[in-house]
């Protein structure tokens, strides 16, 4: 049966009142409004995307020149497997908080938020060319069970939703348990991943443009080697999109 409209909304309405929706950050009970994250005034405020400018090949927050022009200080005589990269900000402050959230199954509504704002940021950012895949980097099978989540899938279906692009979560595997790389120097971050995931041979992916999903880049490592598998399997290009920008060093 097909209920009319306005009992719908009165319905609607009723729930509300009884159980005021709440924010999908900090929890806090908010106003939702349509076609925008749950999330609070105070929240949706701290999680704008930042304002500085980011270079368009690394992400890192760079001089405004170094954003028009191109490489920044960081990434200039680098050699990238990844094309470009983009993101809402450095990883800090409310930012950072909502990323470690995001790592938990019960703040996946806080994810899919995050995603849609990080579709929105490389709409208006766009890269030299539209991806036409969304893929995210994968975790070990016994992480992704005990942690009871991947952030970056979750990202990458929102991500993927909001920019009408088809997602592939399974594109890449990880073939073992990696070390946690927020723990790890630099060095020990590209030993870690080193030779750590594959392409899924179910996926012709030759020739296509790949827009990769994580929740933060730091070092970049571990975008270095998922590029680099993916550039092996065939892919043209190979955009990344991180929730956050670490400032680590090389």
């Amino acid at each position: 049966m097909v209920w009319p409209a306005w009992i719908r909304s009165g319905a609607a309405a009723a729930i509300d009142l009884l159980f005021p929706p709440k924010c999908a950050c900090c929890g806090c009970e908010c106003d939702g409004a349509p076609g925008q994250p749950l999330w609070c005034a105070t929240c949706r405020r701290e999680l704008e995307p930042t304002t500085r400018p980011m270079c368009p090949r690394c992400a890192m927050p760079c001089p405004e020149h170094d954003a028009l022009t191109s490489p920044c200080p960081q990434c200039r005589g680098r050699r990238l497997q990844f094309d470009q990269a983009r993101s809402l900000g450095p990883y800090e402050g409310p930012l950072r908080q909502a990323v470690l959230k995001c790592k938990h199954a019960r703040y996946e509504p806080l994810a899919a938020g995050l995603g849609r704002q990080l579709a929105q940021r490389v709409r208006e950012h766009p890269f030299d060319q539209p991806p036409e895949l969304v893929a995210a980097v994968p975790m070990f099978w016994l992480q992704r069970l005990w942690r009871g989540a991947n952030a970056a899938e979750s990202l990458a279906v929102a991500v993927a939703a909001e920019l009408c692009l088809p997602v592939a979560t399974d594109l890449l595997v990880c073939r073992r348990f990696l070390r946690k790389q927020s723990t790890l120097k630099p060095d020990e971050r590209r030993r870690n991943v080193r030779r750590a995931f594959r392409s899924s041979w179910r996926y012709n992916i030759r020739g296509a443009r790949l827009l990769l999903i994580d929740d933060v880049m730091t070092t970049g490592a571990t975008a270095q080697e998922t590029a680099r598998v993916l550039k092996a399997a065939g892919v043209a290009a190979v955009y990344v999109a991180a929730i956050a920008r670490g400032m680590g060093v090389r």
